[in-house]
């Protein structure tokens, strides 16, 4: 059953007290005891007061111990309450404060004092209590956000390629792959049309859950555009890409937003040694003899933009052996280190020159520890994807 009054626990051992309190806060539900003892077991009952009146002076257990012992029990804590008495030294204000009293009032009473410091008390408990709850609400909402959040986790992994099929088409690789957040804008997609590998690494608008919708979006674009249509021109897959994109959001004018995504592409041809590349802002990274090559990318995004023109495809020969890096922009802006400063793609391919002298699977182990170092605990910038190939 639901009140509309607060109920008030009265704890005083002269009944002329508890009568004359009474009186005076007839318009409350009220309940009363005469010794700390039953006031201790009524408070621990349903249904549990919203403010004590507590007396100091009685038999067995006094108000200070009461107030201690109170304060001490789960369900009680945090209900105030408010000494009734005529010690009124300083040295028993302090005493009942220190035993969790939130108030303090003397005998014989003022009506209008009492009963204003009474209705202060329940407003403040009852403002509490709203608080509390809502609280409770909003971390019971939190829960079921997390929950389904982290089951999309287990969705977009299971959308990307996975490791047994990774490891049969390309046994010398690695992935060092980082979200910021439970779920990642950042994605990676491979697979063989015909004598080609594609392998394509891209980095969704955004992180978190808007940036995770648009890389299972983007997952199955390509499953559809490389996987079904068999196409291994990465220029083609990314004309083909931005014209699904721009036609999926309606985009039409360049002021709209811009949802879309950074990617690189790669074809390689293991039999003829040669590999194409194309891409939208991320380049492609190339090892050889010890000499880093950056094969740029198109400054054209996969959604609208002031250049519209067809990606342009580089083919490139290759020697076994050579390491080729494909990466989003996560790592190298990534801020830490003694300064404070991003690691930048200066410093990342720095990492890939000296990095790339090492197995091609205890490399990921030494992009993963620099980045953690560097990091130094801070929080993490973006989501993070760099893939490497030894070719």
């Amino acid at each position: 059953m639901a009140y509309s009054e607060p109920l008030i626990l009265l704890v005083d051992d002269s009944q002329v007290s508890i009568d004359f309190l009474k009186d005076i806060l007839r318009n409350y539900r009220l309940l009363t005891a005469k010794d700390g003892m039953e006031a201790l077991r009524l408070a621990g009952s349903e249904p549990r007061p919203d403010l004590i009146l507590l007396d100091v002076v009685m038999p067995g257990i006094d108000g200070y111990e009461t107030c201690r012992r109170l304060k001490q029990m789960p369900n009680c804590a945090g209900v105030p309450i408010i000494f009734l008495t005529a010690q009124t030294g300083a040295e028993h204000i302090i005493k009942g404060f220190e035993a969790g009293a939130v108030d303090y009032i003397p005998k014989p009473y003022n009506i209008p004092e009492l009963l204003a410091r009474v209705k202060n008390q329940l407003t403040l408990k009852l403002a509490r209590d709203q608080n509390i709850n809502l609280m409770q609400k909003i971390e019971s909402i939190n829960r079921q956000i997390v929950a389904g959040i982290r089951y999309a986790r287990k969705i977009q992994k299971a959308s990307l390629p996975q490791q047994a099929y990774m490891e049969k088409i390309l046994p010398e690789h690695f992935i060092f792959f980082q979200p910021k957040e439970i779920v990642s804008g950042d994605f990676y997609w491979v697979g063989k049309v015909g004598e080609h590998l594609v392998v394509i690494v891209a980095d969704s608008t955004g992180h978190g859950v808007p940036g995770a919708f648009m890389s299972m979006y983007g997952l199955a674009l390509l499953n559809q555009i490389v996987g079904a249509q068999q196409i291994s021109c990465p220029a083609t897959i990314l004309d083909n890409l931005r014209e699904q994109v721009i036609a999926s959001f309606n985009q039409t004018q360049l002021s709209e937003i811009k949802d879309g995504m950074d990617i690189s592409v790669v074809s390689i041809h293991p039999k003829s040694k040669t590999l194409q590349f194309a891409g939208a802002f991320n380049p492609m990274y190339l090892i050889s003899d010890s000499e880093l090559k950056v094969i740029s990318a198109d400054s054209m995004p996969i959604s609208i933009g002031v250049k519209d023109r067809p990606y342009k495809n580089n083919v490139l020969s290759y020697k076994a052996g050579e390491c080729l890096y494909l990466v989003t922009d996560g790592f190298a802006s990534q801020f830490g280190g003694i300064f404070d400063k991003k690691i930048k793609s200066s410093g990342l391919r720095k990492l890939m020159l000296e990095y790339s002298q090492l197995p091609i699977r205890e490399q990921k182990d030494a992009f993963a520890s620099y980045f953690e170092e560097w990091k130094a605990g801070g929080e993490q910038t973006d989501d993070v994807l760099l893939m490497g190939l030894r070719l």
